[in-house]
């Protein structure tokens, strides 16, 4: 832009310039030819001087014009830089905002290179250093726990292999500590123009409260399906029992002798009625 510029001005100065020296010397040349007997040469002179008087001041005036465009074009940028740098600063912070949120931790896999690059978010919920970058190892998943690695190897390895544009998995994931968390991951497969796997982008969340509050569930439904057998079926057997004593001793009261063998069999069905709702206690 600026060598275009530079042309233009050159290309005018040429053309003015030329212009000028041509038509004066030709009115000069009129002049000699109308009074032969007068001395003309001062009018070259002035000529000349005059054309470097008008180049200077065109000069001047054509610069001061050019760069006072190039400061209002500089000034222009330089406001659109400030605007999108704030724009870029506000999705920064909301991107930011959001993975905070949403317990998202992002990385970036270039296939080509076998590169991996963690963004902000993997030392707050793993404990692993941010922006951390794997060379040559990913498909190892040393950090997935042992009895998830040949699964989540298999399904990655099959999303490239068919090309396939979402990829995701919930699998453990190994912390700075030792321990493992529970991670909700998915990836997004970008292409070349070829139609080549090129990188995955992707966003792990960490779902180890929810996990872990979903097995807790599972445990209390399990002991409360316990509590139900034990109900229905070591309550209901002395309960039974002592259902069908009633209308026998009802029938037994004038008979002494039956009647205390009933008792004594009440007490029993009663003994094993009360261990029944103690052992139901204790489980709840």
């Amino acid at each position: 832009m600026k060598n275009n510029a530079l042309i233009r001005i050159v290309i005018t100065y040429l053309i003015l310039g030329g212009t000028w020296l041509l038509i004066g010397s030709q009115f000069i040349g009129w002049l000699d030819r109308q009074y032969p007997a007068t001395d003309l040469r001062n009018l070259y002179y002035l000529k000349n001087f005059i054309f470097l008087i008008g180049t200077a001041i065109a000069a001047v005036i054509g610069l001061n014009y050019h760069y006072s465009s190039l400061l209002n074009t500089e000034r222009r940028y330089k406001n659109e830089l400030i605007a999108h740098e704030k724009q870029l600063n506000d999705q920064v912070l909301l991107y930011n905002t959001v993975t905070r949120a949403t317990n998202d931790v992002i990385w970036d896999y270039d296939i080509a290179n076998d590169k991996l690059t963690w963004m902000s978010g993997y030392k707050e919920i793993f404990g692993h250093e941010d922006n951390e970058v794997i060379h040559n190892s990913f498909w190892a998943m040393s950090r997935v726990h042992p009895d998830d690695q040949a699964r989540i190897i298999y399904e990655f390895e099959k999303i490239i292999k068919t090309k396939g544009n979402k990829w995701k998995a919930e699998y453990r994931y190994l912390c700075q500590d030792g321990s493992y968390k529970h991670v909700f991951d998915r990836g997004y497969l970008i292409f070349d123009d070829s139609g080549n796997p090129l990188r995955m982008l992707g966003a792990m969340q960490d779902i180890d409260v929810r996990v872990k509050h979903e097995e807790q569930l599972v445990a209390q439904n399990e002991k409360l399906r316990e509590i139900a057998w034990h109900n229905s079926h070591e309550v209901r057997r002395p309960l039974s029992n002592l259902l069908g004593l009633i209308p026998l001793l009802k029938d037994s009261i004038g008979d002494q002798e039956t009647l205390t063998g009933l008792v004594n069999f009440l007490e029993i069905s009663a003994g094993e009625l009360d261990n029944a709702v103690l052992k139901i206690n204790d489980q709840i």
